[in-house]
């Protein structure tokens, strides 16, 4: 019987071990870069992109009641799982040019655990990754209304919406009294 060599099993480990201490170590300095996970849309012919952590649900536009005495960037209201949400019509906010509604419009459902309420799209596109530090600010033609809901471009054609201020402005939220 071949006799048993432990030192040859001693190196193969000392091997292993040093090949696994160099690939832990990291490659660089460099901290990591901060994504977004985003949903993609189309409104009006140009792509628009708003952050996951702010989307509840994507739904088919149901049917939208208008509401005397709103401002013109609500489209109205309507009922989401049994609860009443007004909806806001990006087009008008931010001046774009009206397509029209059509069959394939759809709610994006915004929250931030205070307040809730949806934005229309014409289609969504999908759901994707962005890093952060490659939004470029908004050239200040893109869009001249809305501003301030624009967090900035990203890929020269995507606008990303800064849905934080888009739930935060006192200006969105209509006051009964």
């Amino acid at each position: 019987a071949p006799a048993f060599d432990d030192t040859a099993r001693d190196d193969d480990r000392s091997i292993l071990a040093e090949r696994a201490a160099r690939l832990a170590r990291p490659e660089s300095d460099a901290t990591p870069e901060e994504t977004a996970e985003i949903l993609r849309f189309q409104l009006a012919y140009r792509q628009y992109a708003i952050e996951m952590r702010f989307v509840r649900e994507v739904i088919l536009t149901g049917e939208i009641t208008p509401v005397p005495g709103t401002p013109d960037f609500i489209a109205g209201i309507c009922a989401v799982r049994g609860q009443i949400i007004s909806l806001v019509d990006l087009r008008a906010l931010f001046h774009i040019p009206e397509k029209g509604l059509t069959d394939l419009n759809r709610v994006i459902v915004l929250t931030d655990g205070r307040l809730t309420f949806g934005i229309l799209a014409d289609t969504i596109r999908g759901v994707g990754t962005i890093p952060l530090d490659r939004v470029s600010p908004p050239a200040a033609v893109d869009i001249r209304h809305g501003q301030r809901y624009i967090m900035g471009t990203f890929t020269g054609d995507l606008q990303v919406i800064d849905a934080a201020a888009l739930l935060s402005d006192p200006a969105i939220i209509i006051d009964e009294a």
